[in-house]
């Protein structure tokens, strides 16, 4: 692996042009973690199922490649889904990379790398929803692994998100001593889109209580800066009958939301490919994505160096 053209302490937020993290070899392996990852032989990942474990030891065997560390000493952090009819186990998969600063402090950014599945002889790969942000985050644990960030981050690819947000849940019930040392969960669900897709959309919640109001104005020239159009808010989509998504509960930043933890989360919203078999990496928006991706470090990193430190024990 190569090393990251900068180092996140070297941004310029003043700059009206803002140099990108990834170089052109991590931008062709963030293609290829995208095309594996939405691949028919990863047969859209299913909870609970052989493709699962698949994608788990795809996703392993790259963050062991890139020296990041197993969360806890395990990248492996199982959990049970009970419902009526059956109990079926899932799996969270966690890597970390301690902060040279406030090592005791943590940024989570997590993206689900469960879908849908098969259903009869068709394939839902789910390229966009969400091997998008699973290949993201891989990608960013080899920068912060590289070069690690003043806070510790947590790299959290959780299972079941499909499943009532299952393996947020459960992360956050599994690790309940950690959550007041825990200052922000940065989420990243669908950022691809299809082909037609134009900007990125985010949404967020009580980041004053991790920000100074200096730097929340600060936050919103950085949107500015991007090469990307960035848009806050999600649209009522009435072309797929998702009209009346709560999407500050709809994705992994749900479970933290609801724990009073300050998040952002950035996503397209839903598309003509949602949730249907043409959700597949020749349907994706790939010059737009890698964008997004570039753009969501950039954010990475304004939050790692901006963040007050926290008041409570750690």
């Amino acid at each position: 692996m190569v090393q990251a053209c900068s180092s996140p302490s070297q941004v310029q937020h003043k700059d009206t042009r803002i140099k990108p993290y990834l170089d052109s070899q991590q931008v062709e392996e963030l293609s290829i973690h995208l095309a594996r990852l939405s691949s028919d032989e990863m047969a859209g990942r299913k909870f609970s199922s052989v493709a699962s474990k698949e994608a788990q030891y795809y996703i392993i065997s790259s963050l062991i490649e890139d020296n990041v560390k197993p969360f806890k000493g395990k990248f492996r952090h199982p959990f049970v889904r009970k419902s009526i009819f059956s109990n079926k186990s899932g799996t969270n998969i966690i890597g970390y990379v301690e902060g040279n600063t406030f090592p005791n402090q943590y940024i989570v950014i997590s993206a689900h790398y469960d879908h849908l599945g098969k259903k009869g002889k068709k394939i839902y790969n789910g390229a966009d929803d969400n091997a998008s942000g699973t290949a993201a985050l891989l990608a960013f644990s080899q920068l912060i692994a590289k070069n690690p960030l003043k806070n510790s981050v947590i790299f959290l690819f959780t299972d079941g998100e499909e499943l009532n947000l299952s393996g947020a849940k459960s992360f956050i019930k599994q690790q309940k001593l950690l959550l007041p040392q825990i200052r922000l969960n940065i989420n990243i669900d669908m950022i691809a889109g299809s082909k037609s897709t134009s900007k990125l959309h985010f949404i967020d919640n009580r980041l004053e209580e991790i920000l100074s109001a200096d730097n929340i104005t600060r936050l919103k020239t950085l949107a500015k800066q991007l090469s990307i159009k960035l848009k806050r808010g999600f649209k009522r989509d009435s072309t797929n009958n998702y009209k009346r998504v709560n999407w500050i509960n709809a994705s992994d930043h749900g479970p933290f939301n609801y724990n009073h933890i300050p998040f952002i989360y950035f996503g397209v919203g839903v598309h003509q490919n949602y949730h249907t078999p043409d959700d597949t990496y020749e349907n994706l928006n790939l010059p737009f994505y890698i964008q997004a991706c570039q753009s969501i470090f950039h954010y990475i990193s304004f939050f790692d160096q901006n963040i007050m430190t926290s008041q409570k024990k750690t």
